[in-house]
C-alpha cells in the first residue's frame, strides 16, 4: 500500500516526504501541508489529516478573548485585532480541509484511471490472442 501511494504521489507530481511510513505532502508551500498515515489497527486504509486540532483551539481562543476585549459603544471598527487574527486561521483551516479533500479525489481518480486503461489493455491484448489463433 504504501508503495502504491509512494509511485501515485510521483506520477501525480506531488511534493512530499517520506519518514517511516508516513508521508507529509507539502500541498501549498509554507501555507499547508498534509499528513498520511498507514493506519496499523486497519490494515488498507490510510489517514489523512493536518493537525487541526491546535488551529481550532487558536480560533476560539481569539474569539473568546477578542470578544471579551470588544468594546460595544465604540463600534466594530474599534474591536481587538484578536477577532481578525481568528478569522485567518480559520480562512487557513477551510484551505487546509479542501487540500485534504482535493488530494484524496486525485488520489482516487488516479487509482480509477489507472484500473480503466488496465482494463482496457487485457481487452487489447485478449482481442490479440484471440485473432492470432
Amino acid at each position: 500500500m504504501i508503495d502504491q501511494l509512494r509511485q501515485q504521489l510521483d506520477e501525480l507530481g506531488e511534493n512530499y516526504v517520506e519518514k517511516n511510513a508516513a508521508f507529509k505532502i507539502k500541498v501549498i508551500p509554507f501555507f499547508c501541508a498534509i499528513r498520511i498515515k498507514k493506519d496499523h489497527k486497519s490494515e488498507g486504509r490510510l489517514s489523512f489529516y493536518s493537525s487541526q486540532l491546535l488551529e481550532i483551539f487558536l480560533v476560539v481562543l481569539f474569539l473568546l478573548f477578542g470578544l471579551t476585549l470588544y468594546d460595544t459603544d465604540a463600534g466594530f471598527t474599534h474591536g481587538p485585532i484578536h477577532i481578525a487574527f481568528a478569522i485567518l486561521i480559520t480562512f487557513n483551516l477551510i484551505i487546509k480541509q479542501v487540500a485534504i479533500e482535493g488530494l484524496k479525489t486525485r488520489l482516487a481518480f488516479h487509482r480509477l484511471l489507472a484500473a480503466h486503461s488496465q482494463k482496457s489493455t487485457d481487452n487489447t491484448n485478449s482481442a490479440k490472442n484471440s485473432t492470432a489463433k
